[in-house]
């Protein structure tokens, strides 16, 4: 895993608007910008901050990451998928 190339993506997610805007109605065409392998696409299209931090990924920037892009955009929901993971 290149945590680099997740890390500037999710540093994107969390301060660019058009980044955001991009990742709403497209994941995987936003994602293809970056040089992801395919489990590192599908953890952050898929929300698993907890994949990705124990992937040593940023909690920072995941959570940063969940905080402006998930739906729900939950600090309890955040906290309750790390605690799931055993985060």
């Amino acid at each position: 895993m290149s945590s680099e190339a997740v890390e500037v993506a999710l540093y994107d997610l969390g301060v660019k608007r058009e980044a955001r805007t991009g990742f709403a109605s497209d994941p995987d065409a936003f994602l293809a910008r970056y040089a992801l392998a395919p489990e590192e696409a599908a953890m952050i299209r898929e929300f698993d901050v907890a994949g990705l931090q124990a992937r040593n990924v940023s909690p920072l920037l995941t959570m940063g990451f969940w905080m402006m892009n998930h739906p729900g955009k939950s600090r309890t929901d955040y906290l309750d998928q790390l605690r799931a993971a055993g985060q």
